[in-house]
């Protein structure tokens, strides 16, 4: 058996290897064949119009070509070398790092990826390539490198709080263009080694700094130095120990599985192979687990296993759709960023749907449905009209009208301009939401507007039919209860969120009950926003901006810090500040004695996995899949194969590694 070729992507997977041994995938009986064929071209054709004899014959070819790898097999124990390593590519745009721990849950590994020719505090710049070629203008990222990889370590320790140290992600950082790293003599290599080991004891208790993966041994060196382009035999070199670091420190417990879990995997990817499509429906995995004797019950735990490793993704919005892996979802929304970026280089935006998408980040089927965003479409199971529904149980764009929907990660960021003068008799008042430096902030401002427009009902606020004001930094909505004002919702890329109502006097009356209404609402919706992203939930503390910002501290918004008996405001920065009392409206934005005090949300650790489960999704916006037994009845299933179990290999719980990179290389 041999192991990985040079530049293939992924290492033979067990299951394939398992196959061609002769314990391998059993042989079906053609009695069984014969049970199940009429039912099944019965169901097919009447549910989805697909010619069953197309169905029967790849079916056919498969088990021919599984059954031909079987004449050649090996020792059980071989097994034990080979692993499978999945990377899925994040991009190197902001708009990803908005969105991919929504997408894809739970890692085994980052790889953080900077250019050597460049600080590390730098708003690096972006350039995106489609089939080669330049697809955008380039544009300065708004987030540095440095704040990335903060995220990263504030991801990985945010995950640990939840499941423990036993199998938490590794995390790699790789620096490339390293034949350019003299154009930064401001920050040599060894400087940014030295910069990264500060922000790592600083984010990452003791226990948790076991995580990075060092180039040295130490974390005194942990960069990766490459050159990518145009790469020597030493950056071969450095790449290889990448890999091996990777591959080692990716193995996890062994769990026993069904002997026919494997032959389902292999199936499925030989069956998504000759059919050219990422996309199956429910019947036809359905086919190929009743082929192989599965039951609904064991057919259904195997998916959810499968979906547990990122080998396949479902959601209940359409119930009867199987993606091939989240990378199907990611394609789709890189899709989106690189056609919002075509709009951006373009001198003039023709239609009123793309310049609505380039300067609002308003999406419309027209945009779905065009050439430029048909990836991965199918027909008969997966059409434009399908992806906002799972892009919307996933909080990743709202409805706005009628065929429109919102897609905040797109959005551009916008100078946050001073507010005017306020009009005599009407109020204006804001508060900030802020977040321990150990909770990672990177998507919960995107998804938080996505809460407020879908759960709560808000709108946002528009004038002769346009919308007022939407940027990634800063969007204004309508106020609740359809009272006169303005509610404006501020991300200015630090550790809090600030929320600023203006309200005209003949509603000042409503002020108190709406402050409470609009606080508790953002409470809500950021901790929702921190499930959805996978993030330890925790209460964020409401707080307001240091009312001096003066010479003595800073000409900058930043925070002051409330005194224990919240009658007084002292900034956070600088001891001369002179403490200022709470006005009557900030007072109003606080809990009162009777409603008592936020109560913080507990980190709940998970229980360890059992031997192959089904995935608890009770709170996941993509649950367990239900798989109906309508296509085959109960009288004409086929006997369960006996439940042989693989003795205990290190077969892939390995969830996929994901690449998380802040340039393109």
């Amino acid at each position: 058996m041999e192991a990985e070729k040079e530049g293939e992507s992924e290492v033979l997977a067990p299951a394939e290897a398992f196959l061609k041994s002769k314990k391998g995938l059993p042989k079906l009986t053609s009695q069984i064949a014969d049970k199940l064929s009429a039912m099944f071209k019965k169901s097919l054709t009447k549910s989805l119009g697909v010619d069953p004899h197309n169905i029967e014959g790849l079916f056919a070819e498969i088990q021919e070509d599984l059954h031909k790898s079987m004449r050649d097999w090996w020792d059980i124990h071989d097994l034990l070398l080979y692993y499978s390593i999945r990377l899925l590519d994040s991009g190197g745009q902001p708009q990803f790092h908005e969105v991919a721990s929504i997408v894809v849950p739970a890692v085994t590994g980052i790889i953080s990826v900077f250019k050597l020719s460049e600080p590390l505090a730098v708003h690096g710049e972006v350039v995106l390539y489609k089939d080669g070629v330049q697809a955008n203008d380039p544009y300065k990222s708004y987030l540095t490198n440095e704040q990335v990889i903060r995220h990263n370590l504030l991801a990985i320790q945010s995950e640990v709080s939840q499941k423990g140290t036993e199998e938490m992600p590794n995390l790699a950082f790789v620096g490339t263009f390293l034949d350019q790293q003299d154009a930064c003599p401001e920050e040599t290599p060894d400087q940014k080694d030295e910069r990264l080991h500060s922000i790592i004891t600083e984010i990452l208790p003791e226990r948790t700094q076991q995580c990075v993966i060092s180039n040295s041994g130490s974390l005194q060196q942990v960069i990766f130095k490459l050159n990518t382009r145009t790469p020597s035999d030493e950056d071969y070199q450095t790449a290889g120990r990448l890999k091996a670091a990777l591959m080692s420190r990716s193995q996890v417990k062994p769990r026993n599985l069904p002997l026919k879990w494997c032959g389902f995997e292999v199936a499925l990817r030989k069956m998504m192979e000759k059919l050219g499509r990422q996309v199956l429906s429910l019947q036809e995995c359905e086919f190929i687990g009743y082929k192989l004797g599965f039951d609904p019950p064991s057919l259904k735990a195997c998916l959810n296993y499968l979906r547990e490793l990122h080998i396949l993704s479902f959601y209940d919005v359409l119930p009867n759709v199987v993606f091939a892996s989240c990378q199907v979802i990611l394609d789709k929304i890189t899709e989106l960023v690189t056609y919002s970026l075509e709009l951006k280089k373009r001198d003039r935006v023709s239609t009123g749907v793309d310049r609505k998408f380039h300067q609002q980040g308003i999406l419309s089927l027209d945009i779905l449905q065009s050439e430029a965003c048909s990836k991965h479409y199918s027909s008969k199971y997966f059409v434009p009209e399908d992806l906002p529904k799972v892009l919307k149980s996933l909080f990743i764009v709202t409805d706005v009208g009628p065929g429109e929907y919102l897609m905040p990660c797109v959005l551009e960021v916008n100078d946050i301009l001073p507010s005017p003068p306020v009009p005599k008799g009407n109020v204006r008042s804001s508060f900030v939401l802020h977040f321990s430096k150990k909770s990672p902030m990177l998507g919960i401002y995107c998804c938080t507007i996505s809460y407020l427009l879908t759960a709560a009902g808000w709108k946002l606020l528009t004038r002769d039919g346009e919308v007022v004001q939407v940027a990634r930094n800063s969007i204004t909505f309508e106020l609740p209860q359809n009272l006169p004002g303005k509610l404006t919702f501020l991300d200015p890329l630090s550790s809090y969120l600030e929320v600023a109502v203006d309200l005209q006097s003949v509603a000042a009356q409503h002020s108190a009950a709406l402050y409470k209404e609009i606080r508790d609402t953002f409470v809500e919706a950021m901790k929702s926003a921190m499930q959805t992203l996978h993030y330890e939930v925790r209460t964020p503390e409401l707080s307001f901006l240091c009312p001096e910002q003066s010479s003595r501290c800073s000409a900058f918004p930043h925070l002051a810090t409330l005194n224990t008996t919240h009658s007084l405001l002292t900034c956070s920065r600088s001891p001369h500040c002179v403490a200022h009392p709470l006005t009557p409206d900030q007072k109003m934005w606080l809990p009162t004695p009777a409603e008592g005090p936020e109560k913080k949300t507990k980190p709940r650790r998970q229980k360890k996995a059992t031997a192959a489960p089904p995935i608890s999704t009770a709170e996941s916006a993509t649950p367990s899949l239900s798989c109906s037994s309508s296509a085959v009845p109960p009288t004409s299933q086929p006997p369960s194969l006996s439940p042989q179990l693989l003795p205990p290999l290190p077969l892939p719980p390995l969830l996929p590694t994901l690449l998380v990179s802040s340039e393109l290389m």
